[in-house]
């Protein structure tokens, strides 16, 4: 009897030990980010755009936003949804085909260089629309649409250059609400600098012989002044395709730019639209 009492007693002194530490890994908060990624740990706070959070097993604080968070599920069991994933709207709905009859969007260009400064969402929006311009300005028989328009419709759909490079050309024309669609390319590659200098002499004579006779200058003073400019150069090529709502490709051409200025990519533009099927030199 005493030897069970011992037994019954050594049990109990070990579980006062075992049972806490049970019952404190018993169960964690679980975040899920909105990139798949979870976070185990606990909950501290929920602000207005941010949540403290503390890893399982540490104690420093950390802060989340809540923009990366999908949902909460707490040590409790609750579930609290903090933001909605978002996915490409590919079920947009679709424009009929008289809809779209002869329009023309211009998208975006895809941007390859060298030079990290013009790898920039501005530049191929600044491609785009000299683009556009010279569509209107050198087709016919074609109606384009604004790069508002286009631009506002991709940014609803969540749609960007690497989604768009995931759909089939005719889905992008029929949520564009288009009959064609122009995809382009500017590979623009930074070749370096060269630098110019002038110089040019003027005098200032008190005695100003015939232009016939040979100079002669009893005193006077001698001016010198120099000038120099430095360029940079570009080797600039403009690739184009234009799809149909059907998904036939009805032009594909790419044209190396002449000059090395960076805006010769404008010219060069002019150049391949005006010999496209609506251009103004393709008779």
């Amino acid at each position: 009897m005493k030897l069970l009492n011992s037994t019954l007693i050594f049990l109990l002194f070990i579980l006062s030990f075992v049972t806490p530490s049970l019952f404190a890994q018993e169960k964690n908060d679980v975040i899920f980010m909105l990139t798949g990624e979870t976070k185990e740990g606990k909950v501290t706070g929920i602000h207005e755009s941010t949540i403290d959070f503390v890893y399982s097993g540490e104690d420093l604080k950390y802060e989340l936003k809540k923009s990366d968070v999908l949902k909460i599920i707490f040590a409790s069991g609750r579930t609290q949804i903090i933001s909605q994933a978002t996915t490409p709207t590919t079920n947009a709905s679709t424009t009929t085909a008289a809809e779209r009859k002869n329009k023309l969007a211009v998208l975006p260009f895809t941007m390859v260089s060298n030079d990290q400064g013009l790898m920039s969402e501005a530049m191929s929006g600044q491609i785009q629309h000299a683009a556009i311009n010279s569509f209107k300005k050198n087709t016919r028989q074609i109606m384009v649409q604004d790069p508002m328009t286009t631009n506002a419709i991709l940014l609803k759909n969540n749609l960007d250059l690497n989604s768009i490079k995931t759909m089939m050309p005719q889905r992008v024309a029929e949520i564009l609400g288009v009959e064609f669609v122009v995809y382009g390319t500017a590979n623009i590659s930074f070749e370096g600098t060269r630098s110019y200098g002038t110089s040019s002499t003027t005098y200032q004579d008190k005695n100003k012989k015939d232009k016939d006779k040979k100079e002669e200058k009893s005193s006077g003073k001698e001016f010198t002044s120099n000038s120099s400019s430095t360029t940079s150069n570009y080797d600039t090529s403009i690739e184009l395709n234009i799809f149909s709502d059907s998904g036939s490709n009805l032009y594909s051409v790419n044209r190396n730019a002449f000059g090395s200025s960076l805006d010769t990519y404008d010219g060069t533009l002019n150049y391949l639209i005006k010999r496209s099927p609506w251009g103004s030199k393709n008779k």
